[in-house]
């Protein structure tokens, strides 16, 4: 298959398309993107496994990338507090060119060779713990360079990338490789690559979640329902669907609570037991 720079020959006349034409044409190469995860999964659950031994043992999992890559890793990680209660001290990210290159890009920052040994020591990591690299092309020195220095410390390494046998994965203890192809537009790899690495990482951080007991079955028990009215609301429903309880006492028990969801969880596993 072509890698992620390669040219779509079947987009080529994009340009001179119309709107549903290109809407359908983007959609189907997304349908691409779920479809490369699959050959993956028996690497992506060794990824879990390996995530959940060093939590257990107090080590962490850091994501590293530039660009579109780094930016879903951010994404990944901040959403992660919210939804389970899950702090940086267990999953956390290093993004090349630092907290400006969230929201621009940041010039040289991905070619950097020395920020990252930096930053990984400032993280304070160590032998045991996890450094994923993300990287749709596999070569980005700033990913390459935090392996490297998680190898040289004996942590364990993990890439994720949308091309094969790339120094990426040559660098990983475990190489997860989605071969996603060619983009719709040529290089953007923001594009079906950075779905497919977001989707990775969902799959990864929930399931990590889930083994380490930060959900209640399927329910997010340590979600922080405080934060707005939203979550409040999901919070009462989970409590109803979960005990068979009205919303009215589901939310009194919630307000006895602070709203802090495990509470209110543990109160109703004791007075069911």
């Amino acid at each position: 298959m072509k890698g992620t720079e390669d040219n779509n020959v079947f987009s080529r006349d994009i340009a001179s398309w119309d709107s549903y034409h290109m809407a359908k044409f983007i959609h189907m190469s997304d349908s691409e993107a779920v479809e490369a995860i699959q050959p993956q999964l028996s690497n992506i659950a060794k990824v879990v496994d390996l995530c959940v031994q060093s939590i257990r043992a107090g080590g962490k999992v850091i994501y590293s990338g530039a660009g579109t890559s780094g930016r879903i890793a951010v994404q990944d990680v901040a959403e992660l507090r919210p939804t389970f209660g899950i702090k940086n001290d267990m999953f956390d990210y290093m993004m090349a060119g630092g907290e400006q290159a969230i929201i621009e890009s940041v010039e040289g920052a991905e070619d950097s060779l020395t920020a990252p040994s930096e930053i990984l020591r400032n993280k304070r990591l160590s032998k045991g713990d996890v450094v994923i690299g993300i990287t749709a092309s596999g070569t980005t020195p700033f990913v390459l360079e935090s392996m490297k220095y998680a190898r040289s410390i004996g942590a364990y390494t993990v890439a994720l990338t949308n091309n094969s046998d790339r120094p990426v994965s040559k660098l990983a203890d475990i190489a997860i490789e989605i071969l996603s192809g060619p983009e719709v537009i040529q290089g953007s790899t923001r594009m079906k690559s950075g779905t497919a690495q977001k989707m990775v990482l969902n799959i990864i951080s929930t399931a990590a979640a889930v083994k380490l007991g930060y959900t209640h079955r399927n329910t997010m028990m340590k979600m922080q329902s405080w934060f707005n009215q939203k979550l409040r609301a999901r919070a009462v429903k989970m409590l109803v669907d979960e005990f068979g309880v009205t919303e009215e006492e589901a939310r009194k028990t919630l307000e006895k609570y602070a709203y802090h969801v495990e509470d209110a969880f543990n109160y109703y596993d004791r007075k069911s037991s």
